[in-house]
């Protein structure tokens, strides 16, 4: 087998470093890591001292892997694999002080330990035989990802200690399959020594069969007991013994000198309040939330977490692991390291939130907000079953009929009468558009956008525009039957949504949804208009509905400083009816006086207003969507939408210098601040046109998702929110509260005057106005979420 490329470096180091194959660099100079990410690796290991005639380099696979042909990579056969390792092997035998050996990528990690993932494994330092394998990823990759470019930093940070002498693992000592007295008196002993607690649980089984297996304390780094209340043939406690521990469990989780720690914390507290009813305390430190803070575009699992913060290496397989064997104890080890581990990368983390700035944003803010999410996710909303059903039925034969109908007309369109396609195949569909009926999009891609340009074509023939146009309401019709209608209610007729608060990376502090820990329920907060009648409120109760106006547009307004736009807000502000931002919007796009335009969006005919298109443009145009997109969103044709892309700009020119001017301060400071204290760090050598839109987005979509939520636990804090009042629905921009009728209005003042507080905004003051509804009672007395009017204050 043919050699491209030999090792290279010192045979009598003890720094070995062996990275996957050789690129084309590599290959031109039959040298290993002399490229692009040869010059990244020696950059990174210069601040440490090391130097490459310091250190033996090879790599595992001696032979390019990239095709002659072309830009495909092949992975190697493991054969082949086996091939190369056995002569690795006998390599490193050779050298007689080799003691600290750098395994960058998959497949060094592979060939010398036999783990694969070096995702997991990355950070990971592993004591075999007198030798330490570093673990971390190949350079070549992080070229490609250079916002993990610092995370490499860490990983060869440990390489420096490791020769440094520094290096020491984190042992962990786990206590498992305590008594009930020694479970008892460990949870005494976290209340007793006050200092903060770290738990964790576990779980057996799947979906709304799922229960509790165990739940683990500690409060240091090194020492936990797990609280395993089951064998693995059965349980382990008497029915009074289970009922004294759970109290016990219930103390440590309610007292007052207990500050709580967990990695993932709504995860922990939302299953133990919804299948244990046990609710805990507000926790002190979510370490996933901290670090989503800290670093939002990175990862955040516990594996990640104990690489950056601690010695420990690589554990979460084990979690599953004792399967294999059937040693369960090795899953209560497996709760006690989660604990430990949990706790140390707490401790790490705290201090680096006050360092970076981040302190107050995360404790008075983020974590002020996790109780009353974790109380949304539990309590969820009842749902309309009858009407469910109805609409599961109803959608299903539509859906059955539009599939019908497409296969009919695609059969036309081919001009075959045996011709059967899958609409859910993109593959097929690929076939279909571009090989059967050779249609032209914009790309190859078979989704919406492109679906629509094919539509617009003139190249497109009638018969295929009318299957495309059947094709579009299938799918749509179909997304709504398989997402929203046929979601899972859980037991009690409830509809449940897990808030996550770290599940945007470029827009931090805006929440997503999805379904629930146990299988139930769905994303809450881009439920469809037409669907909202399926929910409704508790017997007694009314929905309170409010939603910032223009809030978005009226951040970016003082984000970019455009005077008009701010001057016309505010006097829409304080003469709410009489004065509408849109049509003044309108009025200085189109030269037209400002009572000529008309307040409705659309025409007899069907066709937008001036006032929706410069509503539709401020909307889009804000972040630098192109005409092409704004046709898709719009309904306009690309000649129109063109022509009110070049009007917006030419009226509004302080956009495009807000965005060089947010681009630049990126490029400079390479971290951007909100108003509300919110950062987005940007790592890496260069930043590129593909995070432009996300990087001119960050202040004002993160700014109002902060604002929104801070409304949302301030009211429920607020003195005179009424007890039996909460907050079940969060969409962005607008919160639905539930309380009794009598107390709507008090609800909706408090909630106003939280989302009317003023932001300051470079200087200036910025107060967002806002609309309130309330639910009436339909003909069955059914307050229902689609039913709402508006409440006056």
């Amino acid at each position: 087998m043919e050699w491209d490329c030999l090792a290279d470096g010192d045979i009598n180091s003890q720094v070995v470093i062996i990275s996957e194959a050789p690129g084309n660099r590599e290959r031109e100079m039959k040298l290993p890591l002399v490229g692009g990410s040869g010059k990244f690796l020696w950059e990174v290991l210069s601040k440490h001292g090391m130097r490459r005639q310091h250190c033996y380099i090879t790599n595992v696979c001696k032979r390019q892997l990239i095709l002659e042909e072309g830009n495909d990579k092949k992975g190697i056969a493991t054969a082949e694999l086996s091939h190369w390792k056995g002569i690795l092997e006998w390599e490193l035998s050779q050298l007689p002080n080799a003691k600290y050996i750098v395994l960058l990528g998959g497949t060094a990690l592979e060939a010398l330990t036999g783990h694969t993932g070096i995702e997991k494994w990355r950070g990971s330092v592993i004591p075999h035989e007198g030798r330490f394998f570093v673990i971390a990823y190949n350079p070549a990759n992080l070229l490609r990802k250079p916002n993990l470019s610092p995370i490499f930093s860490l990983d060869m940070a440990k390489l420096d200690q490791c020769i440094r002498g520094v290096w020491r693992p984190h042992v962990i000592s786990p206590i498992i399959n305590p008594s009930p007295k020694e479970a008892i008196e460990w949870c005494d002993k976290m209340i007793q020594e006050k200092m903060p607690v770290s738990f964790d649980i576990e779980t057996k089984g799947e979906g709304r069969e799922g229960e509790t297996a165990c739940i683990g304390f500690a409060n240091n780094a090194h020492t936990g007991m797990c609280i395993n209340y089951r064998s693995l043939a059965d349980n382990r406690y008497t029915l009074s013994e289970e009922i004294a521990v759970r109290r016990a469990v219930q103390r440590v989780l309610r007292h007052n000198d207990v500050k709580l720690i967990a990695q993932n914390g709504a995860f922990d507290c939302a299953w133990l309040w919804y299948k244990d009813r046990i609710k805990t305390k507000p926790l002190f430190i979510d370490t996933l939330l901290a670090h989503h803070a800290l670093f939002p575009t990175w990862p955040h699992n516990l594996g990640f977490l104990t690489a950056q913060y601690t010695t420990h290496p690589y554990y979460k397989d084990e979690k599953s692991a004792w399967k294999e064997g059937g040693n369960i104890n090795e899953y209560w080890e497996y709760n006690v390291k989660d604990c430990c581990i949990t706790w140390e990368v707490a401790r790490r983390i705290e201090p680096e939130l006050h360092h970076r700035g981040m302190g107050k944003l995360f404790f008075n803010h983020v974590m002020k907000l996790q109780p009353h999410l974790v109380a949304a996710t539990v309590l969820g909303n009842r749902v309309d079953l009858q009407m469910k059903a109805a609409l599961e039925a109803q959608y299903s034969a539509q859906i059955e009929d539009l599939l019908a109908k497409f296969k009919a007309q695609a059969k036309i369109a081919v001009d075959d009468e045996d011709y059967d396609v899958n609409p859910n195949s993109p593959k097929q569909l690929g076939e279909l558009l571009y090989r059967k009926l050779k249609l032209h999009g914009k790309t190859v891609s078979t989704d919406e956008a492109n679906r629509n340009v094919m539509i617009a074509s003139s190249r497109t023939p009638p018969a295929a525009k009318d299957m495309l146009i059947t094709l579009n309401t299938y799918k749509e019709q179909h997304k709504l039957y398989s997402t929203y209608i046929t979601s899972r209610t859980d037991e009690d007729g409830r509809m449940r949504s897990d808030y996550k608060q770290f599940g945007t990376q470029f827009v931090p502090g805006r929440l997503s949804s999805s379904s629930t820990l146990w299988d139930s329920g769905m994303n809450l907060q881009n439920q469809p208009e037409m669907l909202r009648g399926m929910f409704i409120a508790d017997p007694k109760y009314v929905y309170v509905y409010f939603d910032g106006a223009q809030a978005e547009a009226r951040i970016v307004a003082y984000e970019a400083n455009i005077a008009k736009w701010k001057e016309q807000f505010e006097r829409a502000r304080l003469n709410p009816g009489s004065y509408d931002a849109h049509i003044a919007l309108a009025s200085e796009m189109y030269n037209v006086p400002y009572d000529s335009v008309p307040k409705h969006d659309y025409n007899d005919d069907g066709s937008l207003t001036l006032r929706a298109i410069a509503k539709r443009c401020r909307h889009g145009l804000n972040y630098r969507m192109q005409p092409a997109r704004l046709a898709q969103t719009t309904g306009l044709s690309i000649a129109a939408a063109t022509d009110a892309f070049n009007i917006y700009h030419n009226t509004n020119p302080e956009l495009a210098r807000w965005w060089d001017e947010v681009i630049h301060e990126c490029k400079t400071a390479r971290v951007l601040w909100t108003c509300k204290g919110r950062s987005m760090p940007f790592f890496g050598s260069s930043i590129d046109e593909s995070l432009f839109d996300s990087v001119i987005a960050f202040k004002p979509q993160s700014t109002l998702g902060d604002h929104v939520c801070e409304v949302q636990w301030r009211s429920q804090e607020d003195s005179e929110w009424p007890r039996s009042a909460r907050i079940p629905f969060n969409n962005h921009d607008s919160l639905t509260a539930m309380c009794y009728a009598h107390d709507a209005e008090r609800v909706a003042s408090i909630m106003k005057k939280y989302m009317e507080q003023p932001l300051i905004i470079k200087g200036d003051a910025l107060i967002i106005p806002s609309d309130f509804k309330v639910s009436y009672a339909d003909e069955q007395g059914v307050h229902r979420w689609s039913n709402m009017k508006k409440l006056k204050l």
